[in-house]
C-alpha cells in the first residue's frame, strides 16, 4: 500500500485546507482529510492513522465544533464552561495521540513544538537573532503600568497565549482583541490583575503578514492604520470599509532572519505578523503557525494553495526516496515534480 498525505483539519469554516485540497485533486496528488469531527466516527483506535500508511502530515487544525449531541448545554454558565473545557481536553488527548503515533519528521511542523508554542519564547528567539520587537513586559499591577506610561506614551495590551471567543449562555459571541492603554484609559485599569502581556505601542505606517511556505517568505503590506477599528488589530475587520492590502517584499536580511527563526522552531510553515513604524523600521510581532493564507494569497495573487500542494507532493517524493534507496543511484528514476507551468 502507498504512502499517502495526510490533511488534519476541520470539517467546516475552513477554505484554506478546502482549496489546497482542490489543488491535490486537480493535479492528481493522493491525500486523506481527516477532520477533527470524523473522530466521532471511530469505534476503536485502530481507526485512527497508522504511521505507516502515512507519508507526510500537515495539521492545519483541530476541530471547529463538536457534534450536537455532546454540547452538555447548561443554565449556569459557569458549570457549562467547566464541562466544555473537560471535553476539550478529552478530545485533546485523542488528537494529540497522533503526534506521537505518527514520526516527527513526517510533520511539516513540529506537532510538539506548535502545540505548545510561547510568544515570549519566540521573542526572545527573535532577539538572539537581531530581530527588532517591541518592549514587551508582563506585569500585575496599575503601579507598573504607570510607570511604563511615563517611558512610553502608550502600551497595548494582549494575551500570552491567543485570543478566544467568549460566548455566554445565549451564544452570543464576543471578541478578544488587542488593546490600547494610555493616560485616558488608566481609570479602568485595577490596583491588581491576572499576569498580562503589555508591549509598547508602535506608531505604525503599515502592518505585514507573511507566510512562511518551506524557506519562502510571501508578504502582505496591510495598510490598517487610517481605520479606528484597525489601528490596533487589523483582526478587528471592517467589511464596510476593508483595508487595502497590496504585494510587499521584504529586506532579504530581515527574510534570512526570519527563516532561521522558523527553523529553530522546527516550522516550514506559517504565518508571522510585523509592523512597520513611521521612520520605516521593522518590528518581529509573533507566529502563528496555523496561520490563515488565503487573506495573503489571494490578494497578492500568490496561489500558495498550489505551491502548498506542491509542497505535499515533493515531500512524500522525498519519503519514498530515503526508503527506496536504490544500489545504483545512477540508474535510479527521476521523481516527478509539477513545472509551474502546470
Amino acid at each position: 500500500m502507498s504512502k499517502k498525505i495526510l490533511i488534519l483539519s476541520q470539517s467546516y469554516l475552513e477554505s484554506t485546507t478546502d482549496q489546497v485540497c482542490q489543488w491535490m485533486d486537480y493535479l492528481k496528488i493522493p491525500y486523506r482529510r481527516l477532520n477533527g469531527e470524523d473522530f466521532f466516527l471511530f469505534q476503536q483506535l485502530s481507526d485512527l492513522p497508522d504511521n505507516t500508511e502515512t507519508a507526510v502530515v500537515w495539521y492545519r487544525r483541530k476541530i471547529a465544533h463538536f457534534p450536537a449531541e455532546f454540547s452538555l448545554k447548561q443554565p449556569d454558565i459557569n458549570s457549562q464552561y467547566t464541562l466544555k473545557r473537560f471535553l476539550v481536553d478529552e478530545f485533546n488527548g485523542l488528537h494529540s495521540f497522533l503526534f506521537h503515533s505518527i514520526d516527527a519528521q513526517k510533520w511539516l511542523n513540529d506537532p510538539l513544538s506548535e502545540k505548545n508554542l510561547n510568544k515570549l519564547q519566540v521573542l526572545q528567539l527573535a532577539r538572539r537573532l537581531n530581530i527588532p520587537t517591541p518592549f514587551t513586559e508582563v506585569v500585575t499591577t496599575k503601579a507598573k503600568i504607570v510607570a511604563l506610561l511615563e517611558q512610553y506614551p502608550a502600551l497595548i495590551v494582549k494575551p500570552l497565549s491567543e485570543c478566544i471567543l467568549l460566548e455566554d449562555t445565549e451564544r452570543r459571541a464576543y471578541k478578544m482583541l488587542t488593546s490600547t492603554i494610555d493616560q485616558k484609559s488608566l481609570g479602568a485599569v485595577p490596583e491588581t490583575f491576572f499576569p498580562s502581556l503589555v508591549q509598547e505601542r508602535i506608531i505604525k505606517k503599515f502592518e505585514i503578514r507573511t507566510f512562511y511556505l518551506d524557506g519562502v517568505c510571501y508578504s502582505m503590506a496591510i495598510f490598517s492604520q487610517n481605520n479606528r477599528k484597525t489601528t490596533d488589530d487589523f483582526r478587528n475587520y471592517d467589511n464596510h470599509r476593508p483595508n487595502r492590502t497590496v504585494p510587499y517584499k521584504l529586506p532579504a536580511e530581515l527574510e534570512q532572519k526570519l527563516d532561521q527563526l522558523m527553523k529553530i522552531l522546527r516550522f516550514r510553515t506559517g504565518s508571522i505578523d510585523l509592523m512597520v513604524d513611521m521612520q520605516g523600521n521593522y518590528h518581529f510581532l509573533e507566529i502563528n503557525p496555523e496561520g490563515q493564507f488565503g487573506m495573503v494569497s489571494h490578494p497578492c495573487n500568490y496561489y500558495l494553495e498550489k505551491k502548498f500542494a506542491r509542497l505535499l507532493h515533493q515531500s512524500v517524493l522525498h519519503e519514498k526516496e530515503i526508503h527506496q534507496q536504490p544500489e545504483n543511484k545512477e540508474n535510479a528514476a527521476p521523481a516527478t515534480v509539477f513545472s509551474e507551468a502546470e
